[in-house]
This record gives structure tokens, C-alpha cells and sequence, in this order.
């Protein structure tokens, strides 16, 4: 009897075995997964970008990680283009996973990052409209991030020890400042800003739990394990918990905003003009209005406010790079006033700069996640519908054959030899803000933002290495790649 049973449990496993691997079959290949586990063991979740880089070495662009649902990766730039762009419509979906939906986001299916289908489309399409009425890359933005950057520098002037300067805050506060003012019509001052410094405290502490649980992506898979007692909580539960506490403070500023608002008057910010627009369809509502605000207030802050760290630690450590950068400032600027977004065109240094900051920075681990409405077919391999997919921009900017000895910081690689002329190659490859259906709404104005912050402060400042310091580049592991604190030395130019 023993003996049948035991035949009866091997063949059932194997039969098991066989139908996993029928199943796997249908994606892209890549390493080999373990029955049922897939490439679990394999990645190391705190530092995904260089599991997924061992991974990707050798693949053919295209591949699928199981760890242990199916994550299809796209590392080359062509096929990214083709799948996100040529084919977009098949992959503007995001995850509708229980755990993503309910735990990381600000409230299922609601504004304009993690949403899907007609909510995602109305929501996107009344956010871009609004942005662009309050000159979202036009005069008015413009003139916005230019006031934000005058505070800034005046703030760094009023430090008294710039001999050690931690840059974090006043670069948090100046790009936090504009995003704030675009949604809720107001700003911090720099010596009162408390409660954007608690959101930015938790936000980081919510990327940190995020990447360092492995019981997250054991909740993917399964999901009711989230209800359980104790295993819940240390798998989704004080994750879901520190998004709540991100989420007050969104509503705090919402009602801040709206409380002696009248539709009948004319908006000021963004908040207004969303209220004026609640009503014309059933997804834009209150719900939507405060998870729109949220994905715009952590999209347009975080991500910048990161890169121009990075790029103050870059040109602190590569002092001829920057001397170069203030030269074309000078020359085409002067030292009387500020930048403004007319100087780009004579200052290819300074935009190939830009570029190189953001492609070495490279400070998102994944891509956000998108997911294919129907079967799709790419590179003759089929992906099938309902599958995750990251165009892998991480990998993209730190691989590509084209950017030659790509852990250099060298912004002349993106200059022809003349020095003059952009290379249109490199510039399409850098792709931080992603492309297609799901790119970045807020690309437009990160470009100002990246571009004023950085060229103010090396026309006015000259940043350098504190004393007997050295400049430490490895980021901790976290979901987006920060900087570690250090102060630095600046010195009026």
C-alpha cells in the first residue's frame, strides 16, 4: 500500500514538474528556473539591477526571470522601442496584483501610475491637460523651477560653515518646492519644512522595507498571506503601513488646498483645476484627485531631487569636467544672472552634462512594471498576456555597447568631435524617464528642473571634496538608488 502511494506522489510530482516547465515554455527563455521555484534563489532582492545584470549577460535581449511568477526582461534598446512604442497599446498595463493595488498604492486602480484601463486614460489625459495649462514646460514652469533655484542658491549662501555641506535638503527642498506649488499652490521654507522632511524620511523607509523583504515576493505569488498574523505584517503589513503614513500627508495638503476653494473661481494650482473637472466621468473623483497628486508629488520629487545629488557627487569628484561645465556657463550666461531654459541651445556641454548625470546615476533598480492586455508577439517570441514586463532602462545605460567604459563619468561622449553637436544615438539610448504609452508625464519639467539646478549651482558655486574626505559613489541598496549622505565644500565662485 505504502508502496503505491509512494508511486502515486512521484508520478503526480512529475507530472507537476512537466506541466511547470510546459508552462515556462511559453515565455521568452532565459536562466533556467527550479521546478516551481524559478530563479528565486538566484536574485538577490536588495540589490536587484545586479541580479538582473548577471542574469542578462548573455541573453538576447529579451528573456524572462521567474522568481517565481514570470518577469519577461527587455535589455536592448531596439527591442524596448519596439515593444513600448511600435507596439505599445499591447503594454500599457500595470500589475492589478492584490498586494501592489491595495498596499502600494494610494488606493486601487486610482491615478496615473498604477492604474489601468479607462481610469488610467481619463486620469492621465485630465492630469497632462491641467499640467500643461499651468505651462508644464512652458514660460510659466519655467519661471517656477527659476524661482525655486534663486531660493535655493540663496539659502546655500546663508550657511555659514561651507566647508561641510550636506546638500540633500537644500536640493530636496528646491525641487520638492516646485512640484508642491504646481499641486497645492504653496511652498516650504527652507527652515519650516518639517512635514516634507517627515515625507521624504518615509518615503525612503518605504523603499528600504520594500527591498529588503523577501516575504513581499512570496506575497506576490500569494497573496492572502498578507491576512495572516504576524507573517502579514513582516511581509506587507508595515509596508502598507508606512504608505498610509505617506498618504496623510497628501490628504492633509489636498484639504489645505481646497478648504476655502470655490469651483467658481479661477485655479491656482493643481488641486483646483482637478476639483473643476470632478464630476465630467465617473473616474475623476475625490479618490483620484488625492492618488494623482500623490503619484505626481513622489514622481516629480524623489527621482529629481536624487539625480542632482548624484550630479553634485560627480562633479566634486571629476574637478576638470566641472571647470569645463562653468566655462561654457560663463561665456554664454554670464556670472549676472541665472540660466534659463533659451541658454540650452548654445550649451552642449552642459546638456551632454545632463545626460551623463542621469545615465551614470542610473537610479532606478526596475523599470516600472508593465504588464501585456493580450498575447504579443516580439522578435518571433510570444509574451503572453496578463505578463509583467520591465524595459530594463537600468541595464539599457549601464550596458549598451555604446556608451564606451559606461562606469566613467565622461559627458563627452555625448558630443560629436567638434564638441558642438550632440550624438542623436546616445541621446535616444539615455532613456531615464522610459518611453511609449507609460512614460514619464512629468519628463518635461524634470528636463528644466535637471538643467537649471544643475547649471546654477556651478556657475555660482565650485564643489569639491570636504578635507582629507574622499567621495563615496556605491549606493546602499534601496528601490531607488540614493546617494549616501556626505557633506562636501562648497566655495563661492
Amino acid at each position: 500500500m505504502l508502496l503505491y502511494l509512494l508511486i502515486g506522489l512521484l508520478t503526480a510530482l512529475l507530472y507537476g514538474v512537466f506541466k511547470y516547465y510546459q508552462w515556462t515554455s511559453k515565455f521568452p527563455k532565459g536562466p533556467f528556473p527550479l521546478p516551481f521555484l524559478g530563479n528565486f534563489f538566484e536574485f538577490d532582492f536588495k540589490y536587484q539591477y545586479k541580479s538582473l545584470q548577471r542574469m542578462g549577460k548573455g541573453q538576447n535581449g529579451i528573456y524572462t526571470v521567474f522568481s517565481p511568477i514570470p518577469f519577461v526582461q527587455i535589455t536592448d534598446f531596439e527591442i524596448i522601442k519596439e515593444a513600448f512604442v511600435d507596439k505599445g497599446e499591447d503594454f500599457v498595463g500595470r500589475p492589478d496584483n492584490e498586494v501592489i493595488q491595495e498596499a502600494f498604492t494610494f488606493a486601487p486602480n486610482a491615478g496615473v501610475i498604477n492604474s489601468n484601463g479607462e481610469s488610467w486614460r481619463e486620469n492621465r489625459r485630465a492630469a497632462i491637460s491641467i499640467m500643461r495649462d499651468f505651462g508644464m514646460g512652458k514660460n510659466l514652469m519655467e519661471a517656477q523651477v527659476r524661482s525655486s533655484v534663486e531660493a535655493y542658491i540663496a539659502h546655500l549662501d546663508t550657511i555659514k560653515d561651507k566647508e561641510h555641506v550636506n546638500l540633500r535638503w537644500p536640493i530636496q527642498v528646491m525641487v520638492a518646492n516646485i512640484i508642491n506649488e504646481v499641486l497645492f499652490g504653496f511652498r516650504y521654507k527652507y527652515d519650516d519644512c518639517q512635514p516634507l522632511m517627515n515625507y521624504v524620511n518615509g518615503f525612503n523607509e518605504l523603499m528600504e522595507k520594500m527591498t529588503e523583504s523577501i516575504g513581499l515576493m512570496i506575497a506576490l505569488v500569494f497573496p492572502r498571506i498578507r491576512h495572516w498574523p504576524i507573517i502579514g505584517w513582516y511581509s506587507v503589513g508595515r509596508v502598507e503601513a508606512a504608505q498610509r503614513k505617506l498618504n496623510e500627508f497628501i490628504i492633509k495638503n489636498v484639504e489645505r488646498t481646497l478648504k476655502d476653494y470655490s469651483v467658481e473661481d479661477e485655479p491656482t494650482c493643481f488641486a483646483h483645476a482637478y476639483k473643476q473637472k470632478m464630476g465630467q466621468n465617473a473616474f475623476l473623483d475625490q479618490t483620484n484627485l488625492l492618488a494623482t497628486c500623490s503619484d505626481f508629488f513622489v514622481a516629480g520629487m524623489e527621482t529629481t531631487t536624487t539625480t542632482l545629488r548624484w550630479a553634485m557627487l560627480f562633479f566634486a569628484v571629476n574637478q576638470e569636467a566641472q571647470d569645463k561645465l562653468r566655462q561654457e556657463i560663463l561665456e554664454v550666461v554670464g556670472s549676472d544672472r541665472i540660466p534659463e531654459m533659451a541658454d540650452q541651445p548654445k550649451m552642449p556641454y552642459a546638456r551632454a552634462c545632463v545626460l551623463e548625470v542621469q545615465r551614470r546615476a542610473n537610479i532606478l533598480q526596475t523599470n516600472v512594471q508593465r504588464v501585456t492586455v493580450r498575447d504579443v508577439e516580439i522578435r518571433g517570441q510570444t509574451i503572453p498576456k496578463d505578463t509583467w514586463v520591465n524595459g530594463d532602462i537600468h541595464y539599457l545605460m549601464a550596458n549598451d555597447p555604446l556608451f564606451e567604459n559606461p562606469e566613467e563619468f565622461r559627458p563627452e561622449r555625448y558630443l560629436h568631435e567638434d564638441g558642438k553637436t550632440l550624438r542623436k544615438d546616445l541621446v535616444e539610448h539615455t532613456i531615464p524617464f522610459s518611453i511609449g504609452k507609460r512614460v514619464c508625464a512629468g519628463e518635461g519639467v524634470a528636463r528644466v528642473e535637471l538643467f537649471l539646478g544643475l547649471t546654477t549651482t556651478i556657475q555660482k558655486y565650485r564643489i569639491t571634496p570636504c578635507e582629507g574626505a574622499e567621495i563615496d559613489l556605491v549606493p546602499p541598496p534601496n528601490a531607488i538608488l540614493l546617494p549616501k549622505d556626505q557633506e562636501l565644500c562648497i566655495q563661492k565662485v
